[in-house]
């Protein structure tokens, strides 16, 4: 399946943002050739709007006559006169007949545009004659079909545009592409053909209306083979083009009158009523699928209602001669309705992988029709000269739209990420998090966070890295933080695609929660040997001084050993409590326990206060702590019970990061060979062993009288203030 995805991943197109770049500016350059095609159509003020009795046929200067569809109008001057059938007149007319009425048709536009162009040309309708002079057409002379019509095509070309580059070689987004097509080249031609009131050059006209047979037919061919591949493919991808081309080839033959006009409805009909043919095939084919049937659902609930709506709304009552429910301008809500819909259905999230591009490209278009708007409106309602208007118009611009566009672009771009030092502390928030589940619990959450998929479930597949499938509509994520390899569907909702970045960032998460767990495996280490030597004073030293004190009958031996156990004690519960003991702090708890015990047993104690700078505030770590205390209550332990000394003499000196300490008494000291007395189960060697595992010895030195050991340990760094 990852090999599968990365596949699919690969199929994706090379520079998505400069194809949706080119092929944006191309639909919009076809959309400006429309509209000065529309501009070059003479305004005549002569319109006829077909009624259920015929043609209401409004004349120039006011005035309206209600005529039978056949009934003739005749316009006449000094170039000649040419009666047409007052029904031909209607903008959207389409002619009928073979190719001979088609050609005489288009024939007589351009004809009544050469009578009806001369000076002192007349027409007459019934008993009313008006006369009759072609003006020069302005925007604001565009019928509102034309604005209506030219949004639709620009919209849902655009859609198709999204769909079709973000879906790389899928057949399903190639076929919906071409209904998109087909929408925008039927929008744009219609936009032009129902601009005439009069008339318009016939070539014109007749161009026109091919290019929307042929459209119309791209757009109801596209979606019914779109039926043929969704959810899952029932003919080959040869059927689909096959249908495209017969598409193209009826249109052009329909636009030239070799096929009958209604033919073109019964195109459009049939394939309304072949959607939930093939709907209820695939539907069956798609059993146990309940993700394919969902989308199925969606898809063909959007076409049906769409399409019955322009089908039978518009294109039935054509070929039941009857008025229709609507212009041509009002199929933008229904189509808006289809494409958006399957848009959404079979590729939507693909729309969002350009999203960044989409927006520019929308920002920038808008400014170039704000400025052109602005110019057309203040030379039309200002009379304002033309070099005057567009200096006007880019100072607004400037001023206004500019910032509002800025305001505008970083509202939509921006992102809810976590920043670096969140996604630390969240990882290790999961690192430390108590229990496997409530781990499991936190990465969840962290992820849903990041992403916001609309899906999060286990990965089907082993996962080694992390992997982009599906052509970004999932990521596959290996196991971390005590949870199974799973797998994220839909990021941001189903807002866009996962891509680079969020590998980048999700390498970037688990390298944190590796390293989080790594301190979370040593802190747990260093805790469950910190218990065990706990564990070992207590039994070492604790325990063996209650344990002798409880065979002792002198009383004074068993208070100062039950004197010791509370000093051990009383050092454990520090540690455990977190306190930090500077070394001055240290040296002063034993000073105090070695003279009372020294006291009591008739030993002076000389300790002089011999540390400089700063090195009382050096902190003592525990087990340094502990090795200190042990090793000096050896010592004086030592002096009690062996040496004979009347004075035991300390000095303590701190540099190069050690601490050195000479205890020398006065006493007997040892003679060669003699063994060393040990008490209580601690003697010199095995205080030697626990200085050396902090890293210090004990040493004992030649004295002329007397005993001198010397104890060294490690020490950290003075602490800061």
């Amino acid at each position: 399946m990852a090999a599968a995805g990365a596949a699919r991943v690969s199929e994706r197109p090379r520079r998505p943002g400069l194809r949706l770049l080119l092929e944006s500016h191309l639909l919009f350059a076809l959309f400006v050739a429309a509209l000065l095609a529309a501009l070059s159509i003479p305004r005549y003020d002569v319109l006829a709007s077909p009624t259920p009795g015929g043609v209401m046929l409004e004349l120039p200067g006011g005035g309206s006559a209600a005529l039978p569809a056949a009934a003739p109008v005749r316009i006449a001057g000094p170039s000649g006169m040419i009666a047409v059938p007052a029904g031909s007149l209607v903008p959207d007319h389409v002619p009928p007949g073979g190719p001979e009425a088609v050609a005489r048709f288009y024939r007589e536009r351009s004809e009544l545009g050469r009578v009806a162009g001369a000076p002192g040309a007349v027409i007459s309708a019934a008993d009313r004659a008006r006369s009759v002079a072609p003006q020069r057409r302005h925007l604001t002379d565009l019928p509102h079909d034309f604005w209506l019509l030219s949004l639709q095509a620009v919209v849902i070309g655009l859609i198709g545009t999204w769909v079709r580059i973000g879906g790389g070689g899928d057949i399903r987004a190639r076929m919906f592409g071409v209904s998109c097509a087909g929408v925008a080249i039927a929008g744009l031609s219609g936009a032009v053909f129902d601009t005439r009131d009069l008339t318009a050059p016939g070539a014109l006209l007749q161009a026109m209306m091919t290019l929307n047979f042929i459209g119309s037919n791209l757009s109801a061919v596209g979606l019914f083979a779109l039926f043929l591949y969704v959810p899952r493919r029932i003919a080959p991808v040869a059927a689909g083009w096959a249908l495209v081309a017969l598409a193209v080839l009826a249109g052009t033959a329909q636009g030239l009158g070799l096929l009958p006009l209604s033919w073109f409805y019964a195109l459009l009909l049939g394939s309304t009523l072949g959607f939930p043919v093939l709907a209820a095939i695939q539907y069956r084919r798609a059993r146990g699928e309940p993700a394919a049937r969902a989308t199925l659902r969606w898809i063909g609930a959007n076409t049906f209602a769409g399409a019955a709506f322009v089908t039978f709304g518009m294109a039935a009552p054509i070929l039941l001669d009857v008025p229709s429910l609507g212009s041509d301008g009002m199929t933008i809500v229904p189509l808006f309705l289809v494409y958006g819909g399957i848009a959404f259905g079979i590729a939507g999230r693909r729309m969002f992988e350009l999203d960044r591009w989409s927006y520019r490209l929308a920002l920038g278009a808008g400014s170039t029709i704000a400025l052109l708007l602005a110019d057309a409106l203040l030379i039309n309602l200002l009379s304002l000269d033309r070099p005057v208007a567009l200096a006007v118009a880019v100072l607004g611009i400037g001023y206004l739209y500019v910032p509002l566009r800025a305001l505008l672009w970083s509202k939509l771009n921006r992102r809810r990420t976590l920043t670096g030092p969140e996604l630390f502390r969240m990882a290790s928030e999961i690192a430390f998090a108590h229990g496997a589940p409530e781990r499991r619990r936190a990465w969840r959450t962290l992820l849903d966070r990041l992403w916001q998929p609309l899906d999060i479930a286990p990965a089907s597949v082993d996962v080694a890295a992390p992997t982009v499938i599906d052509a970004g509509e999932a990521l596959l994520i290996p196991a971390a933080a005590d949870e199974a390899a799973l797998c994220l569907r839909h990021a941001r909702n189903g807002a866009r695609l996962f891509g680079a970045a969020d590998l980048a960032t999700l390498r970037e998460l688990l390298a944190l929660l590796d390293g989080a767990e790594a301190a979370r495996a040593e802190y747990a280490r260093g805790v469950s040997e910190e218990r065990q030597r706990i564990a070992r004073d207590l039994h070492d030293d604790v325990s063996g001084l209650l344990l002798t004190g409880l065979h002792r009958e002198d009383l004074r031996e068993v208070r100062g050993d039950v004197q010791q156990a509370l000093g051990e004690i009383r050092a454990m519960m520090s540690s455990l409590a977190g306190h930090a003991q500077p070394l001055g702090l240290v040296l002063a708890d034993c000073r105090y326990e070695a003279s009372g015990r020294l006291s009591a047993a008739g030993i002076a104690l000389d300790w002089p206060v011999d540390l400089v700078g700063d090195a009382e505030d050096i902190i003592v770590e525990y087990g340094h702590h502990k090795a200190l205390v042990s090793a000096l209550r050896e010592v004086v332990t030592n002096t009690i019970r062996h040496s004979g000394a009347s004075v035991l003499t300390v000095s303590a000196t701190a540099r190069d990061g050690a601490l050195s300490i000479l205890a020398r008494d006065d006493g007997r000291g040892f003679s060669a060979g003699e063994p060393r007395r040990t008490s209580g189960g601690n003697g010199l060697g095995n205080l030697a062993q626990r200085l050396a595992e902090i890293g210090g010895r004990c040493a004992i030195e030649p004295a002329r009288e007397g005993f001198a050991v010397r104890l060294t340990l490690p020490l950290a760094q003075p602490l800061e203030a």
